[in-house]
């Protein structure tokens, strides 16, 4: 799980180009999530084998947006369900050497 990736999110204001970096501790899930040039900080998060979930929220002058992220890691493929204030959206988030 531990690792950073890059996905594409398709939305109304054109394509949005995310990273996601994810550290474990045990059971325990870190990291962040970059979009919009905004960066927030995932706390809390929870992992169990190759399945991940975390929560939080982005927010800026133009977006206020709140997520739950459900993951599920398939060889360098984070599966993700998100979801958010503003709909559900599937994606796929590649591991990336950074």
């Amino acid at each position: 799980m531990d690792g950073n990736y890059e996905t594409v999110i398709n939305t109304p204001m054109g394509n949005l180009n995310t990273k996601i970096q994810l550290r474990t501790n045990g059971d325990e899930l870190n990291g962040t999530v970059n979009i919009m040039g905004m960066t927030n900080n995932i706390t809390g998060g929870k992992v169990n084998g190759n399945k991940c979930y975390f929560k939080g929220r982005l927010n800026n002058n133009v977006l206020n947006l709140q997520y739950e992220i459900a993951g599920e890691l398939i060889g360098n493929i984070l599966n993700i369900c998100a979801r958010t204030n503003m709909g559900e959206f599937k994606l796929q988030a590649r591991k990336v050497n950074c």
